[in-house]
């Protein structure tokens, strides 16, 4: 029950490690070239994701939106001096003293009609009183803007409009078809010094006369309604100051007394902004809503006059259909994460793919060079079997090739001569490797039609032959092939001992380490910032390869009877090859073959 839980347990671990072969000690196969391309890929992604963490923080980075709803019976908006400040006038000097018409604004909540449910209308209408316009009133808008405003004031001549009383308010509300309709009323008529008196009692002009106004028509052929208002620019995608009030001075209205009549409507839509301020995954609104007037807000009509005509033009200022919806946020933590591992996932991928292939091909370029020496065929020497023993015409006789002398003293001294040492780092070392260079390279990226040299050809072998290793199926089929060896070689009884041999012992002193190719190829890439050439190969490495050189010979002197063992003996002594042979001969045998040996090596590098 205890085994059976402990097994479930292990079934529902989510952190697993994952179990994968080591090269040269480590886990991961990595190359000089990629790291640096990882500082430059690093200190490039360092500059960018600085960037978008500065802006994240300043709040400037905004994701908006916008949409636009209609109504038949659009809502209240009201308008005041702060978000619709309005200036009034007939082009011409003085208005404000001698105007040559009057003009009137019917109330801020100017005419009210009220549909009842029997079909008739109420209507109710409110004079707002006007005066001329000052510059306090405009700096006092503009101000929150940073903006001096007595430039403009003087420019457009707005001191010569009128403007309404101060601390004014008007609503716009409805259409035609709504129960109720809300509108204002700007209305351009004949110019009576008394009821100028009555009706506006902070702005008592003196008309103009008759005479003044007919020669003014004579010289410009009409007259001109002008409307300056205060209007608001909507940049949702502004971090700050996304909305900017400014003066929209482009309304004229021409018109001629008693020939010809002007009618307009001008409307104001509602803007409702929804900021959401948070950096955080929740939300934080601060709704506002804002006046504006756009362009195509704007209906006229132009109508011939009549000698009974007592108003000269009418504007209709009326609330638009249209509402418009702004949502603007900033950019989330979440969203800054995901865009910021986005961006690193395709710089990976765009450098990636190039360093990936220069580590893979480095990686299997020292893995074959470390497994197999690569020679020409024509320099391939065939070995003879070992029944004929005819490989002993190559060289002399293995008994005979290492005469053991008493003189152990002096074979000690010979052993601290470096020339053996230098001879068998290059004997380890003595095949043509294959070299990574840029044809190479372009060789592999073309998958093997450009440049294919020697060099390139044995790296395909090599890379063919190691995968073909790496097969599972010849895995497995090696290790039968040992399973069979140990029943041909081993007896029942010598097969279960073998079984219980002991595992190999770890212990806190130094290893003591059986001498190969491999150790003397790993010592050299291990040291080679600590030590020099020289000291790379010890003198206990070539007393190790000598004594067992020595020792295999005197099995075969001294046990020639033992067919089996001897055999073995002499397999081994043809297969370590002739030139290691020669190299553990006694150092004044030795002596005559360094040169001769040397100079074969020397010319198989060239090769």
């Amino acid at each position: 029950m205890l085994i059976a839980l402990k097994k479930g347990l292990q079934k529902l671990d989510l952190f697993g490690q994952t179990i994968t072969l080591n090269m040269n000690r480590n886990d991961l196969y990595t190359t000089s070239f990629g790291g640096i391309s990882s500082i430059l890929i690093i200190c490039l992604l360092s500059l960018i994701f600085s960037s978008n963490i500065i802006s994240f923080f300043q709040k400037q980075n905004i994701y908006h939106g916008s949409e636009v709803v209609f109504s038949n019976d659009p809502g209240l908006i009201e308008m005041n001096e702060r978000n619709s400040m309005i200036a009034i006038s007939i082009d011409q000097t003085n208005f404000t003293i001698t105007p040559y018409f009057d003009i009137s604004l019917e109330q801020s909540i100017l005419r009210i009609y009220v549909r009842n449910l029997n079909g008739t209308i109420d209507k109710q209408t409110i004079e707002i009183p006007l005066q001329p316009c000052t510059l306090d009133r405009f700096n006092n808008i503009f101000s929150d803007e940073g903006i001096d405003f007595t430039t403009q004031f003087n420019f457009q001549g707005i001191g010569n409009m009128l403007c309404p009383i101060e601390n004014f308010t008007y609503h716009l509300e409805g259409t035609y078809s709504s129960e109720v309709f809300k509108f204002l009323k700007i209305v351009v008529k004949s110019c009576k010094s008394s009821e100028i008196i009555n009706n506006n009692i902070s702005w008592n002009p003196t008309c103009a006369s008759d005479l003044d106004r007919q020669n003014y028509l004579n010289e410009n052929s009409q007259f001109k309604l002008q409307i300056i208002q205060i209007n608001t620019v909507i940049n949702p995608q502004n971090s700050e100051n996304y909305k900017t009030i400014f003066i929209d001075s482009d309304m004229y209205f021409p018109f001629v007394p008693h020939k010809l009549a002007r009618l307009a409507n001008i409307f104001y839509r509602n803007v409702i902004i929804n900021n959401d301020n948070s950096l955080l995954p929740l939300e934080k609104i601060d709704k506002e809503e804002i006046i504006v007037r756009k362009a195509e807000d704007y209906r006229d009509l132009t109508e011939l006059g009549r000698d009974t005509d007592d108003n000269y033009a009418i504007v209709y200022l009326r609330r638009s259909p249209f509402t418009e919806i702004v949502s603007r946020r900033f950019q989330k933590i979440g969203e800054l994460l995901s865009y910021l591992g986005g961006f690193m996932q395709i710089m990976k991928v765009l450098f990636g793919f190039l360093i990936a292939f220069y580590n893979r091909t480095s990686m299997l370029i020292e893995l074959a060079n470390k497994l197999y020496d690569f020679k020409d065929e024509k320099d391939v020497k065939k070995l003879k079997t070992i029944n004929t023993l005819q490989y002993i015409e190559h060289i002399s006789s293995p008994v005979d090739v290492f005469q053991i002398n008493g003189n152990q003293q002096n074979q000690n001294q010979d052993l601290s001569n470096i020339e053996w040492k230098d001879y068998l780092g290059k004997l380890v070392q003595k095949s043509d490797p294959i070299k990574f260079n840029f044809k190479l390279l372009i060789n592999q990226l073309t998958f093997g039609f450009c440049f294919k040299d020697k060099n390139s050809q044995f790296l395909e072998k090599a890379i063919e032959k190691i995968n073909n290793e790496l097969d599972l199926h010849t895995i497995f089929y090696q290790l039968h092939e040992i399973s069979k060896l140990k029943q041909v070689l081993l007896r029942k009884s010598q097969v279960i001992l073998f079984n219980f041999s002991p595992k190999p012992i770890i212990t806190l002193g130094i290893d003591q380490v059986i001498p190969s190719r491999l150790s003397i190829k790993d010592s050299k890439r291990i040291s080679h910032i600590q030590k020099s050439e020289e000291e790379y190969i010890n003198e206990e490495l070539f007393s190790k390869l000598q004594q067992a050189y020595k020792d295999i010979l005197n099995e075969i002197n001294q046990n020639p009877t033992n067919l089996c063992q001897t055999n073995i003996n002499l397999k081994l002594t043809q297969l370590i090859g002739q030139d290691i042979m020669k190299l553990i001969q006694p150092f004044q045998q030795r002596r005559n073959a360094f040169k001769l040996l040397d100079s074969n090596l020397n010319q198989e590098t060239e090769l």
